[in-house]
């Protein structure tokens, strides 16, 4: 999209609080006490059922008027009647639109019939067969040369073949030894390991990883809306949703055929022979090759799917939104790919937040960090989605926290056209007697929360560094282990952890950083290191490496600039070993020993090292149940936090990552969490306590501050009591923060 575009359309979206805050002086006080529509949630619509105009008109109407939502977004189904994509069904779908152009509504455009995306209701695979989904095959022999070796090539598209010797770990393209369709080879001593790949066309969604391909999914889909409804795109209709994309099937197999075209013309050089690293341990070379393939593949994967839907956003008046699968999983590769790189050319980023209250939140931060470094202004969230234990406390139970972790676009999941035959909980609309009467409060408190949240700046004074590579070095096609595949990772990460701590338990807000964001957008400057955005700028004191064994060369050398110019890094559990790339592990192990400390762990938990610059390192071999060592670390680093919460705050207990069954033993409970935003140069901190108890205690914000208290449950605003105190040298201002049970505050600074 272009720059001019993307910030058109964002003005449109936040036209009523850009107003507010910056045109009309107290308009934004005005919209918080009395939310427009615009503001608020919009629920999936899952039209299970024979669409009438007179029940259409209906549900509507009271979706608004007795819901409050702000919208709809429009989910066909199996169950939908007209079927998908026919005349009639889209006469339905333009009763949708012009009665929710008469109510002041917004529709989001749900890009297929259920999830994920990429079929377009089977038209896909029936129309264009080539351009489903393929996987990547290998069969391999072990071979005692010398003799002579022929084999045919599997059906498919013929990938290459490779000899890897099991004793020198020498690697031989085969390609000139292939012909009229079989390998034919004259095997050298030693044993062999010989390999034939081939890409088989076996989907029915369409090949998210080849742009041609996405754009004929657009043809089946996208035009066909357009063409009927192009005046609404804009108006009525405000963005699209695409659904569930991932690369997850056959193993995490999924491949394309032009693989090796489109890596040889942006590296030089065909990937044929890093591929048995996929499999197999190809000696010191496994992790760089592993790195390679999973990292281009997850390039291609943004540049395919997310961003063809976006470009055709762009051209079409309307910005773009959706989720991958498990986004909030630590093992990206067999998924999304990576976890941030996903959301490059998404205007939207977007969390799913499924299956049950505390179910992949400690990675929601991988989400809102994607916002925030490629400088977006909104992340959506699926929110509910087959929660089977709810209550109208989890409504915002589950909001709240998720607003503190950067979300600032409610999708709830969701209505049901018929209510009567709800096929995955919880049915979130009017029809609903125990959910229906809160959804008025419900709306009004998340569009105030979102209209504060929504924009400006995000403040961090720590960057963490996403372990991406780490997670790649890892993934291994055909390995057998009886885990979810978004939870196959080494034992020693700890990333997940690290941000439930910081999050919910340490309480100091932070941002992942991924590496090529490091590279390519932080700049050093002394002890800042400076995520360089037009709007979301962000300046970190603290660096932290999280549990890495590997990790990118060039990242590492810009933590060495930053540590030699007075910054600090922190490193947890495990510090690297090995490079991304291939031929610098040797320099990784002297650059960390350059930085950390090998002296044993103090008192504290940490083992500490300084240079003459100021600069400072910390090793925290243990994340302990509640993080000391870490806090420890921190509070020598930087004693002045940007939030402190005094004495009695709330602890969190980190539960491991699970998949779509709540843990066996445990529940997860509520937290104190927080987020410090700055908009139009005035400071706001969201607090928001999710615990069944309430909570009293002081709050230190740094700086010298006269602030409101705007609450998004009443609307009420009312002035602070606060006073200023000298902080290590440093004023900050003291305020006391009272809150109920399941309640969230805003403290605003006064304008």
């Amino acid at each position: 999209m272009r720059p001019l575009q993307f910030f058109i359309l964002i003005l449109s979206l936040l036209g009523t609080m850009l107003r507010g805050s910056a045109e009309e002086p107290g308009r934004l006080e005005r919209d918080f006490k009395d939310p427009p529509v615009t503001l608020k949630s919009i629920p999936l619509w899952h039209m299970n059922g024979e669409l009438t105009t007179k029940e259409i008109v209906s549900q509507l109407e009271s979706s608004r008027n007795v819901s409050g939502f702000g919208g709809v977004a429009v989910l066909p189904v199996r169950h939908t009647k007209p079927e998908y994509l026919t005349n009639d069904y889209f006469a339905r779908y333009g009763d949708i639109l012009e009665t929710s152009k008469r109510l002041g509504m917004s529709v989001v455009f749900y890009d297929d019939i259920g999830f994920p995306s990429g079929s377009a209701g089977g038209r896909m695979k029936e129309q264009f067969p080539k351009d489903v989904s393929y996987r990547l095959e290998k069969k391999e022999w072990d071979v005692e040369g010398p003799c002579d070796w022929t084999q045919p090539i599997p059906e498919g598209t013929f990938m290459g073949g490779v000899a890897l010797n099991l004793d020198s770990w020498q690697r031989l393209d085969l390609i000139d030894a292939a012909s009229d369709g079989r390998i034919s080879w004259q095997v050298p001593a030693g044993e062999w390991k010989l390999m034939i790949f081939t890409c088989v066309n076996a989907g029915d969604r369409v090949d998210y990883l080849n742009p041609d391909s996405v754009d004929r999914f657009l043809s089946l889909t996208y035009d066909q809306y357009y063409k009927r409804f192009p005046n609404h795109f804009g108006s009525t209709i405000t963005m699209s949703f695409f659904d569930d994309i991932s690369i997850r099937r056959w193993g995490g197999t999924e491949w394309t055929p032009r693989f090796n075209e489109r890596f040889e013309k942006r590296y030089g050089y065909n990937p044929v022979t890093l591929y048995p690293a996929l499999w197999h341990d190809i000696g010191p070379d496994t992790a760089s090759a592993r790195i390679a393939l999973h990292d281009f593949r997850a390039d291609l994967l943004a540049e395919g799917y997310p961003r063809q839907v976006n470009e055709w956003c762009s051209a079409h008046r309307i910005r773009s939104t959706g989720h991958a699968a498990g986004q909030y999983h630590p093992q990206p590769s067999f998924l999304t790919g990576d976890q941030i790189k996903f959301y490059r050319h998404c205007d939207i980023p977007m969390i799913d937040s499924i299956h049950y209250y505390g179910h992949g939140r400690p990675g929601f931060k991988l989400t809102s960090s994607a916002s925030y470094s490629y400088d977006r202004p909104l992340t959506a969230v699926e929110i509910y989605g087959n929660y089977k234990a709810f209550d109208k406390q989890t409504l915002y139970r589950s909001g709240m926290e998720l607003f503190a972790r950067g979300a600032n676009f409610f999708l709830p999941h969701g209505m049901w056209y018929d209510s009567e035959t709800v096929r995955i909980p919880p049915l979130i609309s009017h029809f609903s007697d125990e959910i229906g009467p809160e959804l008025g409060p419900y709306n009004d408190w998340s569009a105030r929360s979102s209209l504060l949240l929504r924009g400006g700046r995000h403040v961090s004074d720590i960057g963490v560094l996403y372990p991406v590579a780490t997670m790649q070095a890892y993934a291994q096609f055909g390995k057998e282990e009886q885990k979810h595949p978004g939870l196959r990772k080494p034992e020693t990460t700890d990333f997940n952890r690290l941000s439930d701590l910081l999050t919910g338990d340490i309480r100091r807000d932070f941002t992942f950083l991924h590496p090529h964001i490091l590279d390519e957008k932080c700049r050093v400057d002394g002890a800042t290191l400076h995520l360089e955005n037009k709007i979301n700028f962000e300046q970190y004191s603290v660096l932290i490496i999280p549990a890495v064994n590997v990790i990118h060369w060039s990242n590492l050398e810009k933590i060495r600039k930053f540590y030699e110019a007075g910054g600090v890094v922190i490193g947890t559990t495990e510090l690297p070993t090995q490079s991304a790339e291939s031929g610098h592990d040797d320099d990784v192990r002297e650059t960390i020993a350059a930085i950390f400390s090998t002296a044993s762990a103090n008192e504290h938990g940490y083992a500490k090292r300084t240079n003459e610059a100021g600069g400072t390192s910390y090793f925290v071999p243990s994340l302990d149940k509640h993080g000391s060592a870490l806090a420890a670390a921190l509070q020598d680093a930087m004693p002045v936090a940007d939030v402190r919460f005094g004495q009695d705050a709330p602890q969190l207990e980190h539960l491991p990552q699970s998949g779509s069954q709540p843990p066996a033993n445990k529940k997860h409970t509520g937290m104190l969490s927080y987020i410090h935003k700055i908009k139009d140069d005035h400071n706001l901190y969201y607090f928001a306590n999710s615990t069944d108890g309430p909570i009293e205690l002081d709050v230190v914000l740094r700086g010298q501050l006269s602030l409101q208290s705007w609450n998004p449950h009443d609307g009420h605003i009312t002035d602070v009591d606060h006073a200023t105190v000298i902080d290590h040298g440093v004023a900050c201002t003291k305020v006391r923060l009272k809150m109920k049970p399941v309640q969230s505050v805003f403290f605003v600074e006064k304008r």
